[in-house]
């Protein structure tokens, strides 16, 4: 808990100035926010003779009149007429009563007053606010006296970096979202009363409600007191989709997949392995086999998006895409921000699958082009999928046709770990996309055994086997005959309309099998291409 960090760091000395931030808006306990909550668990218990507030709307208020007359005393009222001022003019005074008594200051808003982006872009105000606060941190009189400064931001990334380096002792905590621990707890406390009905369990009221803030849950308990509804999965889908798509919309894709592991043909040795490996641990909460994160190669049209819809499916976890088109921003610093701030509300979702399509296009070191945007982001990207902290919280899954062009370091072992190769579709896979496809568009067929139709579509990718089989309703539906069968004839027609338009499939192919570092998940044909991974180099 940020509160157990912030008392450590405090007793031991280390720093006397924190950064509060992202869910600082929330209660901590079922009741109190973070001010009541530091008032009450800490500030009484340690005498402080001011305890102050500033935000550059609300200027400098006291938690009484005491502490007022005490602050206009140690200031010989120089500031009495400057209680809305600006930092410029303000911060000297609130540097002399730092240093000449034990006070506390909480300063709201912070990246309001010094907002992110490089120094010289900072206008003088935001400027001399920052020299301040950077000061403050190093001050030994300020340490000496007691003194503790806390600034609070709901986006560090909107905050300038430049207090955070380590020639300054700012300490920045995470105030994270309740765990599934802390939601029960809340939960039980909201339901106690037993005055809100509930089409689902207080247990699935937890799952369910991942990602959210107390305040959020609450939000969705008095609007389910309002609308006279019960508490069910849907109503908590919609609501919880509002309230993500307000917060991180920007800059996350939110993927709500309406299709199972039950609902995509072949690719068994790569669902298994999900399953095995991803889903079941973390259920059982045995995070240790779960890899850190999972790379998808193979040609375009394989069905790597799909499988990973399929996963979020079956396994009910959240679900987020990371599109680097939301990213990208016009302004310096704008596009960092924007990652740092996708990466957040990503890991707030846990246990979450991000999924990255296309990542040899989506991450590059870059170079001096970009004034070294791609390099930032890459390397925060970098640091991010390396963190141990997030194996079997955050699942990395991304897809790539070209996994040649990806940098090293991101596919050493620790970040994508696992490589599994999502191939052209076997005979009998084939077989069962056909099947699947017809059942998911509610076509009508006569057709019982898709074998044959299977053994006419090699080299197919699965998506090439959806077009043949619209195609095949497209020519069933010429004459405008109502209820139109597919049937072997035009299922025959079709596929001789269409052909494979996949380009380098072969060549993908290979890119994919030289990549796989586990036999288990290649098809048999394709295993002994392992163990002489030279002849593979040479055909590419």
């Amino acid at each position: 808990m940020w509160y157990d960090n912030f008392l450590s760091i405090y007793r031991a000395g280390i720093s006397h100035e924190f950064v509060l931030y992202f869910n600082i808006r929330d209660v901590v306990d079922n009741h109190r926010n973070i001010d009541r909550y530091l008032y009450e668990e800490f500030i009484k218990q340690r005498n402080f003779s001011i305890v102050a507030f500033y935000d550059i709307s609300r200027g400098l208020t006291f938690l009484d009149a005491g502490m007022e007359r005490e602050f206009n005393k140690i200031t010989s009222n120089g500031a009495a007429d400057l209680k809305y001022a600006l930092p410029s003019k303000l911060f000297s005074y609130i540097d002399r009563a730092l240093q000449n008594t034990k006070m506390m200051l909480f300063i709201d808003h912070i990246e309001k007053i010094i907002p992110a982006g490089d120094i010289s872009s900072m206008s003088l105000e935001e400027r001399m606010a920052l020299i301040w606060l950077c000061e403050w941190s190093n001050n030994a009189r300020i340490s000496t006296v007691g003194s503790t400064i806390i600034m609070m931001a709901d986006n560090i990334a909107e905050m300038n970096s430049e207090i955070l380096k380590s020639s300054y002792r700012v300490e920045p905590l995470l105030v994270e979202l309740p765990n599934e621990n802390k939601r029960l707890e809340y939960i039980n406390y909201l339901t106690k009363d037993n005055n809100i009905k509930m089409d689902i369990s207080v247990a699935e009221f937890v799952k369910l409600s991942s990602g959210l803030s107390k305040k959020a849950i609450k939000d969705i308990k008095l609007k389910a007191e309002a609308e006279n509804v019960a508490v069910s999965f849907d109503f908590i889908k919609e609501k919880k989709h509002s309230v993500l798509q307000k917060e991180y919309g920007d800059v996350l894709e939110f993927i709500y997949p309406e299709i199972g592991f039950e609902d995509i043909g072949g690719m068994e040795k790569a669902k298994n392995y999900l399953l095995k490996n991803i889903v079941e641990p973390i259920k059982k909460g045995d995070l240790r086999r779960v890899p850190m994160g999972i790379l998808l190669c193979g040609p375009s049209g394989t069905g790597k998006t799909l499988l990973v819809n399929a996963l979020a499916k079956s396994s009910g976890f959240n679900c987020v895409k990371i599109d680097m088109a939301r990213i990208l921003g016009q302004y310096v610093g704008e596009s960092e921000k924007n990652f740092k701030k996708c990466l957040l509300g990503a890991q707030s979702q846990q246990p979450v699958i991000v999924f990255v399509d296309e990542i040899d296009t989506a991450f590059r070191r870059g170079d001096s082009g970009d004034s070294g945007v791609s390099r930032n982001i890459f390397s925060e990207f970098l640091q991010f999928t390396g963190n141990t902290n997030n194996r079997g919280k955050v699942v990395f899954i991304a897809a790539t046709n070209r996994p040649d062009l990806l940098d090293a370091a991101l596919k050493r072992a620790g970040r994508f770990d696992k490589k599994i190769p999502i191939l052209l579709p076997e005979e009998d896979e084939r077989a069962q996309i056909f099947k699947i496809i017809i059942d998911k568009y509610g076509f009508e067929t006569d057709i019982q055994n898709f074998t044959p139709f299977a053994s006419e579509t090699t080299n197919y990718t699965g998506a090439e086997i959806e077009t043949v089989v619209r195609k095949a309703y497209e020519i069933a539906n010429e004459d405008d005959i109502k209820g139109c069968v597919l049937t072997a004839d035009i299922l025959r027609e079709a596929i001789s309309k269409c052909k494979p338009s996949t380009q380098q499939v072969e060549f993908m192919t290979k890119l994919a099998i030289k990549e796989c570092d586990d036999k288990d998940l290649l098809p048999q044909k394709y295993r002994t291409l392992l163990d002489d991974r030279t002849q593979l180099d040479m055909e590419l």
